[in-house]
């Protein structure tokens, strides 16, 4: 056994025991009324982390020198990590996981960019787009997928990290999960985003045909990966949310279709326009998309309160996401026990000069306040965390405030 497989295998029996815990089963089973609408606490989930700011005791530090091993490596210790400071209602699934290797998903266009760095150890970094579809010719330059798979590979691949962790943990080939059918990031990281609100105004056609066509993109992608039975059945998260659900065949393995597996959308450049033109601009098109697929979770960092009747022309929506910016109080009138709430708290709060607890805690109870006097369900969902400062005790503490306030539901 040489030194990386030692190390696999040792943090692999440690997972292991986290992995087998009772608590996993009992957190989906939790899961599970959630997404079904049904009574039951607020579930609460951090992801998006400062892990570069987190690794105080060493911990985190890597070890192996291969470099597929280092990527499990970093895995196991992350998830360990997580469970023994905030594992809030994280289940630890018992196995590793490994994504299959698929190429040829891209649209074409390489992303141009100018970024700005606060911190050089943060991949979060500020971005400003060069624009590259100016008009209707450039609109060529959004390419179809050619999507290919390396089966020989993925055995190869399956076979070495197998070895790797001694038999101590199952290795499961993982297919794709959670589509994004969103169309709006793409263009926009292609447009630039100067340019993308001044199309609103000046080039309104260019915008609505770049849209048809990256509305064709995505079913493209769609297609691809359903004739070649890449969509994997088993997902324990959408958009770092809890997906475990009895409404899907989680348990399927074979023959996986759209319509078996959970999807999101979102238009976050469309945050500051009117319903109207949310409407026009983003329902109309993805709509088709979206429909395909079992079931959806809608939204990321946008405002969505004042966009749910809009949102309910999709048929299929079972989470809307309520952002820090938007009114958790008018979207869960909106909502009104239809779709679960995914609230973001605030990550700024992490991110302060000093960590005010209660702060937090209003936040939090504000939430679960709204989602409860207007008879919905709800999670409390920290995510985008690019900074605690280096004090990763913050988590900890806004994890132990979360637990507090969701015991009191």
């Amino acid at each position: 056994m040489n030194r990386d497989q030692e190390i696999l295998t040792e943090l692999a029996k440690e997972y292991r025991e986290v992995a087998l815990a009772g608590e996993n089963e009992v957190r989906r089973a939790l899961w599970k009324e959630l997404n079904g609408l049904r009574e039951c606490r607020p579930l609460i989930m951090m992801d998006q982390l400062p892990w570069h700011e987190l690794n105080t005791d060493g911990s985190l530090t890597l070890q192996c020198q291969d470099a597929d091993a280092r990527i499990v490596e970093k895995s196991l210790r992350r998830q360990l990590y997580q469970a023994k400071y905030f594992p809030a209602d994280k289940v630890f699934e018992p196995y590793l996981e490994l994504p299959k290797i698929i190429v040829g998903c891209h649209y074409g266009i390489i992303r141009q960019e100018v970024t700005l760095a606060s911190d050089e150890k943060n991949g979060v970094v500020s971005h400003s787009y060069v624009s590259q579809l100016r008009n209707e010719d450039d609109l060529e330059n959004l390419k179809f997928p050619v999507i290919q798979v390396d089966e020989a590979k993925d055995k190869e691949h399956w076979e070495k990290i197998s070895e790797m962790v001694s038999g101590v943990l199952p290795v499961r080939l993982s297919g794709v999960r959670m589509f994004n059918c969103g169309i709006w990031d793409g263009l926009v990281e292609a447009i630039g985003t100067d340019d993308f609100f001044f199309f609103f105004m000046d080039e309104p056609e260019l915008l609505h045909k770049a849209a048809k066509r990256m509305v064709d993109i995505r079913q493209s992608l769609i297609d691809q990966l359903a004739e070649k039975q890449l969509f994997d059945a088993y997902e324990p998260t959408v958009h770092c949310t809890g997906a475990y659900t009895d409404e899907l065949p989680q348990d399927k393995e074979k023959d996986v279709r759209p319509k078996d597996v959970w999807t999101f959308g979102l238009a976050q450049m469309l945050g500051s326009v009117s319903p109207q033109m949310f409407e026009e601009y983003e329902i109309e098109y993805v709509k088709p998309l979206l429909e395909q697929f079992g079931l959806v979770y809608y939204g990321c960092c946008e405002p969505l309160h004042n966009r749910i009747d809009s949102i309910r022309k999709i048929k299929n929506v079972r989470k809307i996401s309520m952002s820090p910016w938007a009114d958790v109080l008018a979207g869960a009138e909106h909502i009104h026990g239809d779709y679960v709430i995914s609230r973001k708290p605030n990550p700024a709060y992490l991110a302060s000069a000093s960590f005010d607890a209660e702060v937090v805690r209003k936040e939090l109870q504000e939430t679960c306040r709204a989602a409860k006097e207007n008879g919905c369900t709800c999670e409390l969902i920290l995510k985008d965390v690019s900074t605690v400062r280096y004090h990763p005790e913050r988590l900890a503490q806004w994890h132990k405030i979360a637990v507090e306030v969701a015991s009191e539901w």
